[in-house]
């Protein structure tokens, strides 16, 4: 089961059958809600080197594999297609290196932080870079971001909305999106791989 209807004559991917379809969709993500200034959780990060050749340069996904990561695998093939072209800020921080840098696996762990590094040392100075940080250790303890019972994602989520971000993207279903209805004071979404591409689909011929 794939996300989007690949075509075998054209070698292409088809994204809706009829207009109505489409219609539906841009009424669903309207255009100015398409995620702009993106934080990528590790576990993004994890998906996005592990699975690259499928990702960036899309072979194909092999079968069998857990149909959540596929569906995550094939997102993320469609988002940075379209955003290659589109002017879309995708974002980490010094905290998404550090625990990349606790990876066991000494050859995951250099080639995760090789593109962590990419994106976490963008043109950003350094008094943005000291409040996304900033506010990643006060949210740490803030009440409305409590519901969250890992601190380590309070801090991320932290560093996103220092950044500015307006969107914080995650693999992490079991403890923080299934914690967003009680997230509602947190001034950023939090949305899986396929919902991200769900906000793009409608409008990704404009770029495409």
């Amino acid at each position: 089961m794939t996300l989007e209807h690949w075509d075998q004559n054209t070698r292409k991917y088809v994204l809706y059958r009829t207009t109505g379809e489409h219609s539906e969709d841009c009424t669903r993500f309207p255009f100015e809600r398409i995620p702009k200034r993106v934080f990528l959780d590790t576990n993004v990060i994890n998906v996005l080197v592990k699975y690259c050749e499928h990702v960036f340069d899309h072979a194909p996904i092999p079968g069998g594999m857990d149909a959540t990561l596929t569906a995550d695998i094939e997102a993320l093939m469609h988002v940075f297609y379209v955003g290659a072209r589109a002017n879309w800020d995708i974002l980490g921080s010094q905290k998404t290196l550090d625990e990349l840098s606790r990876t066991r696996d000494g050859s995951l762990r250099g080639e995760l932080l090789e593109y962590a590094f990419g994106i976490v040392n963008q043109d950003l100075d350094d008094e943005d870079r000291r409040h996304a940080a900033d506010f990643g250790r006060r949210l740490i303890e803030a009440p409305f971001a409590a519901a969250l019972p890992d601190a380590a994602d309070r801090e991320l989520i932290g560093n996103a909305i220092g950044f500015g971000c307006d969107v914080f993207c995650t693999r992490d279903r079991a403890t923080i999106v299934r914690k967003r209805d009680l997230l509602k004071q947190v001034p950023l979404r939090i949305v899986t791989p396929a919902e991200w591409w769900a906000h793009i689909k409608p409008w990704a011929a404009l770029w495409c």
